[in-house]
């Protein structure tokens, strides 16, 4: 493959990233936007939908690094997209908007998967206090003795001798 064809296959390479992350993103803020109306249904469909293009921006970012690789000198240092420049010094201005989209993409998911894990962690502390609410008062409506005649704690579902 020649040298303008290599970076032709990895500008469409890159362009899958952008519209990739760009999905990604919108999943996420649905999902969000699923989790604060609890709805189960969409916080699914949203999870597997997440889960779907997440494998296809893995596959699409591996195919990236290796053209990457083969596409640019071997450094002793990290690979980085800025290394592009050596190889192909007159296309720079569009390998710095690649490098500028991409960073911007991939800030922005992090900070939007932060979020989500955020909120769901909250939304489980949260339903965790309220069954232990819901718990606390069955239980001072029930009233289970031992077998010394002394009024003891019970165990979650488990009722004997129900006040009136």
């Amino acid at each position: 493959m020649q040298k303008e064809e290599k970076f032709s296959a990895f500008g469409q390479t890159v362009e899958e990233l952008e519209v990739l992350s760009q999905k990604l993103i919108q999943t996420i803020d649905n999902q969000t936007k699923a989790v604060i109306a609890s709805n189960d249904k969409k916080i699914e469909e949203f999870a597997e939908r997440y889960t779907t293009l997440k494998g296809s921006f893995k596959e699409q970012e591996k195919q990236f690094i290796d053209q990457l690789q083969d596409m640019t000198p071997p450094k002793d240092e990290r690979l980085k997209l800025e290394h592009l420049k050596e190889t192909y010094p007159q296309y720079g201005q569009m390998i710095e908007q690649w490098e500028e989209s991409l960073g911007t993409h991939t800030r922005l998911l992090k900070r939007k998967h932060k979020k989500l894990n955020e909120l769901l962690e909250f939304a489980l502390n949260r339903n965790v206090e309220l069954m232990h609410s819901i718990y606390r008062l069955h239980n001072q409506k029930n009233t289970h003795y031992s077998s010394g005649g002394g009024r003891e704690e019970i165990a979650s579902g488990m009722a004997v001798n129900k006040e009136a």
